[in-house]
């Protein structure tokens, strides 16, 4: 019978291999999942090492502003721009004008609106004009009122529309060329007698004063100033009744020269319409020889003004012709407007 034991050397070998603890590897002991979640981790670690950036500290610097004598000089040439912006400004922006202005009221009466002097454009239509009224902070109604009417296409057919609505409608004397009132300076009333200036003056609604109206006129626009005087409408007219007495006067003493006024008014008729340019036949109109001479080009005329009567009995002019006094002829149509001389054909 064959012994089955073994040797005892084996027997110990075998002791030991299994009493011995084997050897072991982190890997090799740890899970798939718990490998898998270090070699993330290491990753990360490996990346935040990779991208991790120090901290820099970064100081500006502007050397301009350590520099205090070109920041006085910045700071100088910013006031001066600021104060240039603001004077461009005051230059733009529309600023209150405390003197005469332009008005873009259209006056619809001169005076006060009792007087009922109604003005031009009431009369003779729209107009374009601006006010050269100066505001002295004193009440509208003895304001001196003057109007400049501009861009006129036929300045005599405004005036004479407006003089003839002054004297008819609201009983106006012309009274150019006669005493100024006291009021009124000598460069005023000699200015009155200079061609193109007309001045009328009628009664007020006031007992104490009476309306004065001047018209002006220049090439293509006229000036309106309406003045309220200080005067009684009743002392005034006396003084020009007065003055128109001495004159005659003076004429009486004077003997008429041979050519009469009614002989010019009749020569004046007798020419005809034709000549005279009259749309009607010429003994239809009204003559009328203004007292004394009027010294035209160095010659002596008198003014004979034709008139056509109305229905009514009122009296239209229509035109003045010039009488020479020496040879007796009618030579020229006279506009008293404009002073000009038309000849006749």
């Amino acid at each position: 019978m064959q012994d089955s034991s073994l040797p005892i050397s084996c027997v110990n070998k075998y002791i030991r291999m299994i009493t011995m603890p084997k050897s072991k590897k982190p890997s090799d002991t740890n899970t798939p999942k718990e490998q898998h979640k270090s070699r993330n981790t290491k990753a990360f670690s490996k990346r935040n090492i990779r991208t991790k950036i120090p901290k820099i500290n970064i100081k500006i610097e502007i050397p301009i502003l350590k520099n205090k004598r070109f920041f006085l000089l910045l700071t100088a040439i910013l006031l001066i721009a600021v104060t240039g912006t603001v004077s461009a400004l005051r230059l733009i922006l529309p600023q209150k004008d405390t003197g005469a202005e332009k008005s873009t009221f259209v006056p619809a009466r001169y005076f006060s609106e009792e007087e009922g002097i109604s003005s031009v454009t009431a009369v003779v239509g729209d107009r374009e004009f601006q006010s050269l009224t100066a505001d002295t902070g004193e009440e509208a109604e003895s304001l001196e009122e003057i109007y400049e009417y501009l861009h006129i296409k036929d300045v005599s057919s405004d005036l004479k529309i407006y003089r003839d609505y002054l004297e008819e409608e609201k009983d106006f004397i012309d009274v150019t060329g006669k005493r100024q009132p006291s009021s009124q300076s000598q460069t005023e009333g000699s200015e009155a007698d200079s061609p193109g200036i007309y001045r009328l003056a009628g009664p007020s609604k006031d007992p104490g004063s009476f309306l004065s109206i001047t018209l002006k006129q220049d090439s293509d626009s006229y000036t309106v100033t309406a003045v309220r005087e200080n005067q009684p409408w009743n002392a005034y007219f006396k003084e020009l009744w007065t003055q128109q007495k001495k004159e005659l006067e003076s004429s009486e003493k004077n003997p008429a020269p041979v050519t009469t006024l009614e002989q010019a008014e009749n020569t004046v008729r007798a020419q005809g319409r034709e000549r005279l340019g009259l749309p009607e036949a010429a003994e239809s109109y009204e003559y009328i020889a203004a007292p004394g001479l009027s010294n035209i080009e160095e010659k002596n005329y008198y003014s004979v003004r034709t008139y056509k009567r109305q229905p009514d009995e009122t009296l239209i002019y229509v035109a003045t012709y010039l009488f020479d006094h020496n040879s007796g002829d009618v030579a020229f149509r006279y506009d008293e407007v404009t002073r000009d001389t038309t000849p006749l054909d």
